[in-house]
């Protein structure tokens, strides 16, 4: 069944079963797209308010993004476990012949790269709710900092976790070029992610001293 459509009960069932799959990656999708639904959250709570009229129109581009961005995140738990699932199948194919051995290689590899695109696909979309986390806590209602501060912290947390499910894949993978570029990606996202969050802090703590 569709993460979408199963209950928080269902869900936390299923990522403490001693099964390897649904895991890391599709939990880090999963705290992103509770990141994200809180930045919604404050979007709709700053829309409509006569407060924060300058702000209308930009909120509810906010609110509209934030809940795209949750939907795609649960969507992407599930291709996560399915990405996993299928590294798995791979490893199991036969080995007898030469043939058997090279086809079950380019499976692997091919199956691992896949595996490491998703957590990727992840980590950017969480990169993106923490852009939209600043947002929320520069402009939108200043009763829900501590939400928006919130949102900030899980979406650089699920953005690291996805990372770390990048990293473990690239482990295996034997293509150089492909090792390079989502090596470079995944320093830079971390990084930015990082020091991101920590301005965020910042500037809550700057509002609610104004």
């Amino acid at each position: 069944m569709p993460t979408r459509d199963e209950n928080v009960s269902a869900i936390l069932e299923q990522l403490s079963a001693a099964t390897p799959a649904p895991g890391g990656g599709s939990a880090a999708a999963l705290v992103g797209s509770i990141a994200a639904s809180l930045v919604a959250m404050v979007a709709g709570l700053t829309v409509g308010k006569r407060a924060y009229q300058s702000v209308e129109h930009e909120m509810r581009d906010v609110l509209t993004e934030a809940l795209k961005l949750r939907d795609e995140l649960v969507e992407l738990a599930d291709r996560d476990s399915a990405a996993f699932n299928t590294v798995m199948a791979a490893y199991k194919l036969p080995k007898e012949t030469e043939a058997d051995r090279a086809e079950r290689e380019r499976t692997i590899q091919a199956a691992l790269k896949r595996a490491t695109e998703i957590p990727h696909q992840t980590a950017l979309h969480c990169s993106r709710v923490l852009e939209l986390a600043e947002t929320v806590v520069t402009k939108g209602n200043k009763s829900a900092l501590s939400d928006s501060g919130t949102a900030a912290c899980l979406a650089e947390g699920a953005l690291q976790a996805a990372l770390l499910n990048v990293m473990i894949n690239l482990a295996a993978i034997s293509n150089e070029a492909f090792i390079n570029t989502h090596s470079q990606e995944r320093e830079r996202l971390s990084a930015q992610a990082h020091a991101k969050r920590h301005m965020i802090l910042q500037l809550i703590a700057e509002r609610l001293r104004a």
